[in-house]
């Protein structure tokens, strides 16, 4: 029985099997892309594997610190708030709100800023893009948190209106850095022959700019990653994102922060899984970035 597919569909399927065995050999990044794919499972399915509903709350059993130490129980095991609900619960919970929001927030920066930064980068002689440019270049002089504040406090307090203003706050720095590797593809000597050769636009930004932006887009791509993680649970912090009784954990510590002396628990759990997801998708970046310079096009 013949085969349909074209010579392209099996180059493109002999790199990704290409890009897998080298991923396997290096163990750090094979580690990390296991802990990314667990961290989405946790995204996706964390709230079928807590014990409790998020806001169910255990009267008598306020305060109750985790199971490791000499007054706690293991059916709350990294103990409850003060309104008697389970951490451990609202932590999985938390998963959903605080990384799943961080990853729409990823997600659409990289296709909508990949899109306009090649754009822009192709047709840098336009008008249009170029007053685009220059627009988003004065951005890139403010902090991501300052801006993500500024859009957040002209809007209504919740964890939607965060993610916009997170977004908005950091498409900027993504199109300027794809419009700047864009441009430095184009003036490859290479391309150069190709455009001369009659090569499309098209042609152009499948054949040389898509594979080359790889690496720049696995970094920046981790980056705005792990900055939407700790921008999301900042702006709930500080009140501007997700609202009571929702288990984010920006919320989750902004509600425990009177309890940090008598009941540290409840601020430095939610903390560490903020560490630890961070550090999860910073390795996935750094192994992902390292296989990539190793096997490209």
């Amino acid at each position: 029985m013949l085969n349909n597919r074209d010579p392209e569909q099996f180059r493109e399927t002999a790199y990704l099997k290409q890009l897998w065995l080298q991923l396997r050999r290096d163990t750090p990044a094979l580690v990390s892309f296991y802990l990314f794919l667990l961290l989405l499972g946790l995204v996706f399915f964390g709230y079928l594997l807590a014990p409790y509903a998020a806001d169910q709350q255990f009267v008598g059993s306020e305060l109750m610190p985790p199971s490791w130490a000499d007054s706690g129980q293991i059916r709350h095991f990294f103990g409850t708030d003060d309104l008697g609900r389970d951490i451990f619960s609202r932590i999985l919970y938390g998963f959903y709100y605080t990384v799943g929001s961080s990853l729409i927030i990823t997600l659409a920066i990289l296709l909508l800023g990949g899109i306009i930064g090649v754009l822009a980068g192709i047709n840098n002689k336009s008008r249009s893009f170029s007053v685009l440019s220059h627009l988003f270049d004065t951005f890139l002089f403010i902090p991501i948190l300052l801006i993500a504040i500024i859009i957040a406090t002209l809007m209504e307090a919740s964890l939607i209106n965060a993610m916009l203003a997170i977004f908005l706050a950091m498409l900027p720095h993504f199109i300027h850095k794809i419009y700047q590797a864009t441009e430095q593809e184009l003036k490859r000597e290479y391309v150069i022959t190709l455009r001369l050769d009659g090569a499309s636009r098209w042609t152009l930004i499948k054949e040389v700019i898509m594979p080359n932006l790889t690496v720049v887009a696995v970094k920046e791509g981790a980056h705005i990653f792990v900055i939407a993680i700790l921008d999301i649970s900042a702006l709930s912090f500080i009140a501007l994102g997700a609202q009571r009784p929702t288990p984010e954990w920006g919320a989750m510590i902004q509600d425990s922060m009177e309890l940090i002396y008598t009941a540290p628990w409840t601020v430095i759990l939610p903390g560490m899984a903020i560490i630890f997801s961070i550090s999860v998708v910073t390795l996935l970046g750094n192994g992902i970035t390292r296989v990539l310079e190793k096997y490209r096009y």
